[in-house]
């Protein structure tokens, strides 16, 4: 007979405080070994998230996501360092998990997760934690984990402003809810942290959130935020609770929650909804404002991800962020208009922000019509 149950002597040994915590114990933490988790998305709530996963001594930990570090990933996707620019995500994630967790089993998914292949990725696993930053995969996540019976531990930061709930399509005590019946049909995208900017601390506060309430639904301990939505406003620390409530059966209009429905961490939801409906020609829209008339003295910036306006004067988002202005704008004295314009005003909101924080006194943003 194995006195120590399941895990070994390095095991306990590292795993020693959960194991004197009241209400947790051995038997909890057996269970974490056991689990196979997987979690969508390696940036700004996925590093947390998946950190304090490996730490707390989860099995076989699977990483979704098919894009590679970038410089402006690191204010807060804290699972990468400065050597990993330009590594692939899950490769860069996975080499700090095992040197954080040796004995976890990591599985890197080279790939983005769409409806088409959602339902054989989550096959296998048992709890899917969702850090995406994108409508379109929050959906097909939920859609297969529903089909599959998963729970899904879903989260977003934008802003200063976070929120974390729990959905499970086989939840019991009746609390069977999913992420459609809380927010309705799959909308636009919308605003990123590309476009209105993140405070990073705050990722690490609901990614590790997002981590207790998995395991909390892994081990059967506390009471996990299913039927509860957290919402969490890094400005004053508070955190609120918003009861959700699934629509009745064969109604789903978003009515079951107060809660906002916004873009996640990371920069691909701007890409989204700025270029969806592939390349296409734009035009400022018709206005009488002398910005879209050509009124000498007029600066017109184009920060769209793809030059679209003749004669604006093009800049990259990123760019302005990082303070490398173009020379014309340079050259533009600052009590005189400047409009910046994008796809959909997204980003051109941003850059107003930034532009007036350089001390641009004028600065309009304007969204272009297709």
């Amino acid at each position: 007979m194995n006195p120590v149950g399941g895990l070994g002597p390095a095991e306990r040994r590292r795993a020693a405080r959960h194991l004197l915590l009241d209400g947790f114990g051995l038997a909890a933490q057996e269970r974490l070994a056991a689990s196979r988790v997987v979690v969508v998305g390696a940036g700004g709530l996925g590093s947390p998230a998946l950190q304090y996963l490996a730490a707390a001594g989860v099995g076989t930990l699977g990483i979704i996501d098919d894009d590679v570090v970038e410089a402006s990933n690191l204010q807060r996707q804290v699972l990468h360092s400065a050597a990993d620019v330009g590594r692939a995500k899950p490769d860069s994630a996975a080499d700090t998990l095992r040197g954080l967790a040796p004995e976890v089993e990591v599985i890197a998914h080279r790939e983005r997760l769409t409806r088409d292949n959602a339902a054989a990725i989550l096959a296998g696993y048992h709890l899917v934690v969702d850090g995406s930053d994108t409508f379109e995969t929050r959906y097909a996540v939920s859609d297969a984990a529903a089909g599959l019976g998963l729970p899904v531990v879903w989260g977003t930061v934008l802003g200063w402003d976070g929120q974390v709930s729990v959905f499970w399509s086989a939840a019991p005590d009746g609390r069977a809810i999913t992420y459609p019946d809380v927010f309705g049909p799959q909308p636009p995208e919308g605003e990123s942290c590309a476009t209105v900017g993140v405070l990073s601390p705050a990722c690490g506060v609901v990614g590790s959130t997002m981590a207790v309430e998995a395991v909390k639904i892994l081990t059967g301990t506390g009471d996990p935020a299913l039927g509860r939505l957290l919402a969490y406003d890094a400005r004053t620390s508070g955190w609120d609770t918003i009861e959700l409530a699934a629509p009745p059966s064969g109604e789903v209009d978003g009515a079951g929650a107060t809660g906002s429905a916004e873009a996640a961490d990371g920069e691909e939801a701007s890409r989204s909804a700025e270029a969806s409906g592939g390349p296409r020609a734009v035009e400022v829209p018709p206005s009488s404002d002398p910005a879209t008339s050509g009124e000498p003295g007029v600066l017109v910036l184009d920060v769209g991800l793809r030059p679209g306006v003749p004669g604006a004067v093009f800049a990259r988002l990123e760019d302005l962020a990082a303070g490398a202005f173009p020379a014309e704008l340079l050259d533009h004295p600052v009590d005189r208009p400047v409009v910046v314009v994008c796809e959909r005003g997204l980003r051109s909101r941003g850059a107003e922000q930034l532009l007036r924080a350089e001390g641009w006194r004028d600065v309009t943003s304007r969204a272009l019509v297709g």
